[in-house]
């Protein structure tokens, strides 16, 4: 029989594990995450929060993962859908204030989309709701979660994962409410709220009363403005172009690169080339820059996997998350679509790929292949994508087409619905 001492070790020993335990988002599965299929590096100790100096900020300097096979979109959603994150693990330092964020420039700037300010998150695990702007820009982003812990040490964390924003259709969609003017324009809404990261902002033993939520906030309970302002300027000893993330336990990658302050700060700088903690696409397909838009909206984009000449296309591992809530395998490695997956269940293996998948290399660069409705792959830097699912709502016309949100002139069908001659189509 075990001693009481031994006993108490034990009993102190998992309360410290959970203690220890603190949070990280599982939904939409982050860059480096055990919850991603795709991540080829893992981080054992995601739920650590980011450096006080700044510097593994942002997203713990796993940005340099963009254009990489570990770097592709685990999730898609579409402007104006209703969809969530989740957040798991043990220990919520009492909740605190979240926000979630999007960013069209690899990082370099992040505009809020939703903030919760009050019990977020919950210690166990839970999902919290939010809705893609209608504006939003079409293309792959980074979507932030960040949190100001109530209670604890003065600490900052961060997740990111990479998502496909998809291009909503103008005409009305089966079950879709019709899409009303952003009251916001996507350009203008405000940075995420930074503190205890070197940056001359803090706070500490408080529930942070963001001083700029944005147009989306849910409150709950009472809470604290802070002293500063929590600007989104560089952080004190933050990253410099190349340099390195700490990874926590399970990865070394090159930080992304603080966001900078530009004449003006609605509209995201241009991704710098010249950047090479940042994979950019091989010269045989270069991306274009886009350039600012005269109506204060953001462009699109897409992370291409930069590939070597001749070399074999790359593709996902098999296997799935070993979490406590794993992503359930999807077809071919898909991203799972916008909704929390489901909890139970252990991951592993892999599924057959689905009728007309294209793997290896194609020519027509920038297409789209629609397989089965309900999901597509893109020919990018010369090789096939991984399928990504369709956003609910929506389905696509099998076969290859040129561009997602190219219309046709065809008549209006019977049903309502106008034809599109892209990947994208009603359902």
């Amino acid at each position: 029989m075990p001693s009481l001492l031994s006993t108490a070790s034990l009993a102190f020993a998992l309360a410290a594990s959970v203690v220890n335990a603190h949070m990280e988002m599982s939904f939409p599965a982050p860059l480096r995450s055990k919850y991603n299929p795709a991540a080829t590096t893992k981080d054992s100790d995601m739920v650590s929060p980011l450096s006080s100096s700044g510097s593994n900020y942002p997203c713990k300097g796993y940005l340099s993962d963009l254009g990489t096979p570990g770097g592709k979109p685990s999730a898609s959603f579409s402007p104006g859908q209703k969809s969530n994150m989740t957040i798991m693990g043990g220990a919520a330092h009492n909740g605190g204030s979240c926000q979630a964020s999007l960013s069209y420039d690899k990082g370099k700037t992040f505009k809020v989309i939703q903030s919760w300010i009050g019990e977020c998150p919950v210690s166990g695990g839970s999902s919290f709701d939010f809705t893609i702007p209608s504006d939003a820009p079409a293309g792959d982003a980074v979507f932030a979660w960040t949190w100001n812990n109530k209670v604890g040490n003065p600490e900052l964390y961060m997740n990111c994962a990479v998502v496909t924003i998809g291009g909503a259709p103008k005409n009305r969609v089966r079950g879709m409410q019709p899409q009303a003017r952003a009251a916001v324009p996507f350009a203008q809404r405000p940075a995420p709220f930074l503190s205890n990261i070197g940056n001359g902002c803090k706070t500490e033993n408080m529930v942070v009363d963001y001083p700029n939520p944005g147009p989306d906030v849910i409150r709950k309970g009472t809470a604290t403005k802070p002293s500063c302002d929590g600007g989104a300027g560089q952080a004190a000893g933050g990253p410099s172009d190349g340099g390195a993330g700490d990874g926590g336990a399970g990865g070394d990658g090159g930080a992304a690169p603080a966001p900078t302050s530009s004449a003006n700060p609605g509209i995201p700088a241009a991704p710098s080339s010249a950047n090479p903690g940042i994979p950019t696409p091989s010269s045989a397909s270069p991306t274009p820059t886009p350039s600012a838009d005269p109506n204060g909206t953001v462009p699109g984009g897409v992370f291409i996997t930069a590939t070597k000449p001749g070399a074999a296309a790359p593709t996902a591992p098999a296997g799935g998350a070993n979490g406590t809530s794993p992503t359930p395998a999807q077809p071919g490695g898909a991203a799972p679509t916008g909704s929390a997956p489901p909890s139970g269940g252990n991951g592993g293996g892999s599924t057959a790929p689905v009728s007309g998948q294209q793997s290896g290399a194609c020519t027509d660069e920038g297409a789209y292949l629609c397989l089965a409705g309900t999901s597509f792959q893109r020919c990018a830097s010369g090789s096939w994508s991984s399928p990504i699912p369709m956003a609910p709502g929506t389905s696509c016309t099998p076969g290859q087409s040129a561009t997602l949100f190219g219309r046709s002139n065809n008549k209006v069908r019977r049903s309502g619905a106008r034809k599109f001659n892209s990947a994208w189509a009603q359902a």
